[in-house]
């Protein structure tokens, strides 16, 4: 399991897709989603949530009220898109998945909201190699809440190709064990 990290706005997200690209490239089948941010007025306003196995987006959570939407600090979040993000998460096929990716994992998780069930799923049951892109502020409660010790890469002090040939790494001896299972 692999945790990037770094400051809030500064890249989590960029990084991890620019990450996403090279194992892709090299023919990584992965699932789960990204949740890239966007700004109006200069502002974060919003999210949007793209699963990585099938393309599609859907709207995570703006600043903008919506009736039915599940309000967490300023955001309110779409009930359809956290359906969307679990069941991206859910729906693994461990034998054709080799990567499982969690943009991003934060407080509502550790408490139980958003992707926390199906997070707490995962960790207990046999997985593929994982990757979640975490708040540096909120490290200590997401290792702590799933009981994990991942491999910590901060943004700031590795580049983007050095964690890909880790995670390449990891994946292909993850590859090679469930060959030997068959």
């Amino acid at each position: 399991m692999y945790i990037i990290t770094g400051a809030q706005a500064e890249g989590k997200t960029t990084f991890l897709m620019q990450i996403l690209d090279l194992l892709r490239a090299e023919g990584v089948k992965m699932q789960g989603f990204v949740a890239p941010g966007y700004f109006q007025d200069g502002m974060r306003s919003g999210f949007s949530i793209t699963n990585l196995e099938t393309g599609a987006s859907e709207e995570l959570c703006s600043t903008t009220p919506e009736e039915g939407a599940e309000q967490h600090a300023r955001y309110y979040f779409r009930p359809k898109a956290i359906t969307f993000g679990n069941r991206a998460l859910l729906d693994i096929r461990s034998d054709t998945t080799d990567l499982l990716v969690i943009d991003e994992v934060g407080r509502f998780d550790v408490q139980g909201s958003l992707w926390g069930g199906s997070i707490t799923w995962l960790v207990e049951h046999h997985h593929p190699p994982m990757i979640w892109t975490v708040r540096r502020d909120f490290l200590g409660i997401v290792t702590e809440r799933w009981q994990i010790k991942p491999v910590i890469r901060d943004i700031g002090s590795v580049s983007f190709s050095e964690v890909a040939e880790e995670i390449l790494g990891d994946i292909r001896i993850y590859r090679s064990a469930a060959k030997q299972l068959d």
